[in-house]
């Protein structure tokens, strides 16, 4: 029988998108939750979208309990982003609306993403995830044309081209307990003094922020690429000011 499953499992996959050899703990038994698990007296084909992603047909001695059908991999890293902005729970919810609506998702879901997001607004400003972020990922779950079991959703943490499907991020943010009011406090602090052109504190509070932080901060490394451009503005100001005196 030729089995038309993926060659590696869904946990291999999750590790391939997120770049890393070990999932962390919290991603595995996400994954496994939303994948696999069942109560007593529900069979797995009963939740319904499972078979849009896994091919428990094709599993024997040589492939894992439960394989990814072939072309399904892009459904695991879909998985990963919203379980990421949504949670374990609200994740089937989603997944299993989406199924049964023939891939289409009900407004109510949609506000449901809108709401669990803003309540991750300190985590979000701190990594640089903006509005516009969330709005591209919702567009495509609202596109009659986007199939969420077979393409990829954007990533939350990035807007460049190059990074559009980078989901790495997740990893630290699941690895450590991120002190997320810290890290704003001292970031706006920072912004103030920059505000102020007090360009000297500002670069001191971020170099302090940035040997504390646990994560890449985005809005860190923003913060102080303003600060050079004003800095070399104000001594092109000042050299030329010497020019005219001289």
């Amino acid at each position: 029988m030729e089995a038309k499953i993926e060659p590696l499992s869904f946990l291999d996959i999750a590790r391939h998108f997120l770049r890393t050899e070990v999932l962390p703990k919290q991603i595995h038994d996400a994954l496994n939750n939303i994948l696999t698990k069942t109560h007593k007296t529900q069979n797995l084909d009963k939740v319904k979208y499972r078979r849009r992603i896994i091919n428990k047909k094709a599993a024997d001695e040589y492939t894992s309990k439960y394989p990814v059908i072939l072309g399904g991999r892009n459904a695991i890293y879909n998985i990963l982003v919203l379980w990421y902005l949504l949670g374990t729970s609200d994740t089937k919810v989603l997944l299993q609306a989406y199924d049964l609506c023939k891939n289409e998702i009900s407004e109510k879901e949609l506000v449901k993403l809108h709401e669990q997001t803003k309540q991750q607004y300190l985590e979000f400003f701190c990594l640089g995830i903006v509005r516009e972020n969330i709005d591209a990922v919702i567009n495509d779950l609202r596109s009659p044309s986007f199939d969420l079991f077979r393409e990829q959703l954007p990533s939350p943490f990035f807007k460049e081209d190059s990074k559009s499907f980078d989901i790495s991020p997740m990893l630290n943010l699941c690895c450590n307990d991120i002190p997320w009011e810290m890290y704003m406090k001292a970031y706006q602090e920072a912004e103030l003094s920059f505000l102020q052109r007090n360009f000297s504190k500002a670069k001191s509070i971020l170099f302090e922020l940035e040997k504390k932080s646990l994560i890449r901060l985005p809005i860190v490394e923003t913060l102080n690429k303003k600060i050079l451009a004003e800095e070399a503005e104000s001594n092109e100001a000042w050299n030329y000011f010497q020019k005219i005196l001289n």
